[in-house]
């Protein structure tokens, strides 16, 4: 965990760490006592402080470099985990164990990462987030935020163009090969994702025993063995509060916006 200033419920998240609290987390509840770290069924709780400053970009690659893991998971502090998020994501990367010539045979892509479903937690918890400036808004049920769940999936299928609420996952290795986040303080999950579909429209695995390296598909060669996943199954909840805050329209207008002329930029780039 990352606390890079303002992050709430980090004494309860360490109390989960340490076995002090009877909250159930749906794991196996046993606790080895390693020095002043607990270990449980589900791994290690660390909590760094990021001061260096630079916005989402740096601080995301300063996690990624205190993490021990081969599986990167980056979850941003307004979103919820579905259950049994860590099994989904092992499962999901790892294809349950197949071996590239399995996959080629069943003409199945590796995922070279992958995300949850976009989803906002529109639950009495959810939507009762306080503000600073107002507490009349509480509980409010911005109109039209159904609508942005659906573009999103839809824009996710489609595409391949996850947001980073949907908590974006890959293996160390393959992050390390991208060179990490760019250190920027938006649209850095933006330029990671366009990455990962840039090297699984050009990454051609070299062929195994008894595999030609091809899938053929509708008559045509495609050497694509890669991809951005979309996990099935329930979705990530991201907090509502910008919606409740700011309005569907004006949101969706601003998200379009900037992405809009953050790729414009990239073309007038050298």
């Amino acid at each position: 965990v990352v606390d890079a200033g303002g992050c709430s419920d980090l004494e309860l998240l360490q109390s989960l760490a340490t076995g002090d609290d009877d909250m159930d987390n749906n794991y196996d509840d046993t606790t080895i006592e390693d020095g002043n770290k607990s270990n449980h069924y589900w791994g290690q709780v660390a909590i760094f402080s990021f001061v260096s400053g630079g916005g989402r970009g740096p601080c995301l690659n300063f996690g990624a470099s205190a993490a021990t893991g081969r599986i990167l998971t980056f979850c941003h502090s307004d979103t919820t985990l579905p259950h049994w998020w860590d099994r989904r994501i092992t499962n999901t990367l790892e294809h349950d164990g197949m071996s590239d010539h399995e996959l080629s045979t069943l003409k199945i892509a590796r995922a070279n990462s992958c995300a949850f479903p976009f989803g906002i937690d529109t639950s009495r918890e959810g939507l009762s987030m306080p503000f600073e400036s107002s507490s009349t808004r509480a509980y409010y049920y911005p109109p039209g935020i159904r609508a942005v769940e659906i573009t999103a999936n839809l824009r996710t299928h489609f595409y391949s163009l996850p947001y980073g609420d949907q908590v974006l996952s890959l293996h160390a290795c393959t992050f390390d090969f991208l060179g990490g986040f760019p250190d920027q303080c938006l649209m850095e999950d933006y330029e990671l994702v366009s990455l990962l579909r840039r090297r699984a429209a050009l990454f051609v695995p070299p062929p195994s025993d008894g595999d030609d390296g091809d899938v053929i598909v509708g008559g045509g060669v495609v050497t694509r063995k890669e991809k951005l996943a979309i996990i099935p199954g329930a979705p990530a909840l991201c907090s509502p509060r910008r919606w409740q805050k700011f309005g569907v329209l004006y949101v969706t207008f601003m998200n379009s916006r900037f992405v809009n002329l953050y790729a414009g930029m990239r073309k007038m780039g050298p």
